[in-house]
């Protein structure tokens, strides 16, 4: 049994806390196709980076401001014609985390995420940090030090829940303790991760005068 205490935790979107990948697919898909780009190639990172670093690393032609913003816009639209789900158990969970600071933080812009929050009917988390407040984002680790510095914490002692590599290595170089679900990723591809388990019922809370106790159970 693994045990830890914290004082805040930090959550992914995509991926760990919604089933919202069918959207930004499609999208993808499309727009890789019109401009004759293996969409192969994009796929590992459409999820876990932002639009801009995507596309510089894997299609600098196409990395302008102008082109990164109809791209966002088209994943927004995508957003706002299918409801993302929330994971099995993630209500429940997230029910749990009482008055413990807490937040969300996003490769997707905010009109993405704000959407994508409110169509699954989630509570609305009293943090988001999205693309565009930060300068770098995952793999870069600024995005979680963001989110630390919002509630004037030391990172180490933040945990970050994440589904992919990129957000793993983002958590782990701004010194916070990274417990990955293997939704959409094999647990091999994880194993940078303090922990790698498969689903929110086994990641069990509980709630302190100052912080919270984590534990994970088999």
């Amino acid at each position: 049994m693994w045990r830890k205490h914290f004082a805040a935790i930090f959550l992914d979107m995509d991926g760990a806390l919604l089933d919202s990948d069918d959207h930004a697919e499609q999208v993808w898909e499309q727009w890789a196709h019109q401009r004759q780009i293996d969409h192969a190639l994009l796929r590992p990172r459409i999820y876990s980076q932002r639009v801009q670093e995507t596309l510089r690393q894997l299609a600098p032609r196409y990395s302008d401001d102008a082109e990164c913003q109809r791209l966002e816009q088209a994943l927004l639209a995508a957003v706002r014609q299918r409801r993302s789900r929330l994971r099995q158990d993630a209500a429940a969970w997230l029910a749990m985390l009482g008055e413990t600071p807490w937040g969300v933080v996003t490769q997707a812009g905010q009109p993405r995420a704000a959407e994508q929050i409110a169509h699954s009917g989630m509570c609305p988390p009293p943090l988001v940090i999205g693309a565009e407040q930060v300068s770098c984002g995952r793999p870069d680790p600024e995005p979680y030090l963001l989110a630390a510095s919002h509630y004037g914490l030391d990172p180490r002692d933040c945990l970050v829940i994440e589904s992919d590599e990129a957000g793993i290595r983002a958590a782990q170089a701004a010194g916070m303790t990274v417990i990955a679900l293997s939704y959409r990723r094999p647990r091999h591809s994880l194993q940078r991760a303090d922990v790698v388990i498969g689903g929110w019922r086994s990641i069990i809370l509980h709630p302190q005068p100052e912080g919270i106790v984590v534990e994970v159970i088999a």
